[in-house]
């Protein structure tokens, strides 16, 4: 390895960047048999697969969060700016009513993105 200071610096911040904006989040009934399960074994593995040219695996710890508390305003924002133009504005309505989020505090994550057009 012939890395410098300066480069190893460079690359712990783009990671400590990468971390402060990322996280996989999901969500389920509150009577939902995955959120029993995740309460008594909290770790665990998520993929999200748009297509089948990018694949993201995450593995760790699902963390509850309250989309109503104000600590989570951006997690909701994003909620309300992608389902409501889809289901209309009764969507949030919905989002008042119960369903319950967690986020993966990722200990590893794992990409494979493949060119498309071979």
């Amino acid at each position: 390895m012939y890395e410098t200071p300066a480069d190893l610096a460079h690359l712990q911040r783009l990671l400590d960047d990468s971390y402060n904006r990322g996280a996989f989040y999901f969500g389920s009934s509150p009577e939902s048999v995955r959120l029993r399960h995740i309460g008594q074994r909290p770790q665990v593995s998520a993929t999200h697969l748009p297509g089948e040219d990018l694949a993201v695996t995450v593995h760790g710890r699902a963390v509850p969060i309250d989309v109503r508390n104000k600590s989570e305003a951006g997690f909701r924002r994003a909620l309300l700016d992608v389902y409501v133009p889809r289901y209309g504005p009764k969507w949030e309505e919905f989002l008042n009513s119960g369903p319950v989020y967690a986020r993966i505090d990722a200990d590893r994550m794992f990409t494979l993105s493949m060119d498309a057009t071979r």
